[in-house]
């Protein structure tokens, strides 16, 4: 699939790198239809980009960058949203609002993005008890991520989630 961005210009997405969010993302329940793009230059973020609305693209983080005790819980009626068979299958990324100072830069652990890459599907969750903000700062005590330090997609997961 050709798309036109306004970030990108014209990409190619494959089949297989399509992502249907179930009921959109808040906000944008009409948008439903994503690929994640990445490169070496912007690691550890990741663009959520919409294949419906060429201008609308969200940055994206793994959780356990900024809170390395990041728990979310799923249901049964999540995983089977999700086509998962267990939480192996899943990724959990936040959205990133960025701002003009860097200290001032946030994420939204509250809604975060649940995705099964191998069946194609995800959700936004939103977490109702108020144990996470949507606007958590990113650099609070500080920036835990290195390369060297970062931990399987498994050991992310195991932590990131619990049924």
């Amino acid at each position: 699939m050709i798309v036109q961005t306004t970030r990108f210009g014209k990409i190619e997405v494959p089949e297989d790198r399509i992502i249907t969010m179930q009921n959109g993302l808040l906000g944008f329940s009409t948008a439903r239809l994503y690929t994640l793009l990445d490169d070496d230059i912007s690691s550890p973020f990741k663009w959520f980009q919409s294949l419906e609305i060429e201008s609308l693209a969200f940055v994206t983080l793994d959780p356990q960058i900024v809170i390395s005790d990041y728990k979310i819980s799923l249901s049964e009626e999540h995983l089977k949203k999700l086509q998962a068979k267990g939480i192996e299958d899943l990724s959990v990324m936040v959205i990133v609002t960025m701002t003009k100072d860097i200290k001032d830069v946030t994420v939204n652990l509250q809604g975060p993005l649940v995705i099964n890459f191998q069946q194609h599907a995800g959700i936004q969750l939103v977490i109702p008890d108020g144990q996470y903000s949507t606007r958590h700062p990113m650099f609070g005590d500080k920036l835990r991520y290195s390369e060297s330090q970062q931990p399987s997609q498994k050991e992310k997961v195991r932590h990131a989630v619990a049924v």
